[in-house]
């Protein structure tokens, strides 16, 4: 039997959470514990998980000369990380490509996550940018928790909500 735990912390947007979540993963983890983020990825996922003192690993994803996603290198990579390592993982609407998984694509992540008993850190900034549908662009993070995977979401609604410019700080 799996134990479900389920945690909310309020942060000033989708930094602030990838930052609380890292600190909270910095914190909790045994140290040395890597944290490994997509090639290519937003310019501060870096910064904000190296400051959370986080080792900073990065995966294969897209690539240039098909201009889509690498899955076999993707895939590779996650299969060569330590057991146990942090996978970051945009949850839709990749960003800076805009290239997404399949389903499928994500089916066959998930179980290389699960395998290697990764932990999944999903950065959703974008939801419902992708697809046009919030529902559809939820489909990556809610086949992992279906799948039993563990799982922490930086999730920001300031694009998607339009309250870009209402954020106070």
């Amino acid at each position: 039997d799996s134990k479900v735990v389920l945690a909310g912390v309020q942060t000033l947007s989708g930094t602030g959470a990838c930052r609380v979540g890292g600190t909270f993963l910095a914190k909790f983890l045994p140290s040395g514990t890597k944290i490994f983020l997509p090639t290519p990825t937003w310019g501060n996922h870096v910064k904000i998980y190296k400051e959370a003192g986080l080792d900073v690993e990065r995966y294969r994803y897209y690539s240039r000369e098909t201009n889509g996603l690498d899955l076999q290198g993707m895939l590779e990579d996650l299969k060569a990380a330590p057991s146990n390592s942090v996978v970051l993982l945009h949850a839709c609407a990749h960003n800076p490509t805009g290239c997404d998984p399949t389903h499928d694509e994500w089916k066959e992540v998930a179980k290389v996550c699960k395998d290697k008993k990764h932990i999944v850190f999903f950065d959703s900034a974008y939801q419902g940018f992708a697809s046009g549908d919030a529902e559809k662009d939820a489909f990556a993070l809610r086949y992992f928790v279906e799948q039993n995977l563990p799982v922490m979401l930086a999730q920001s609604f300031a694009k998607n909500f339009g309250l870009y410019g209402e954020r106070c700080g």
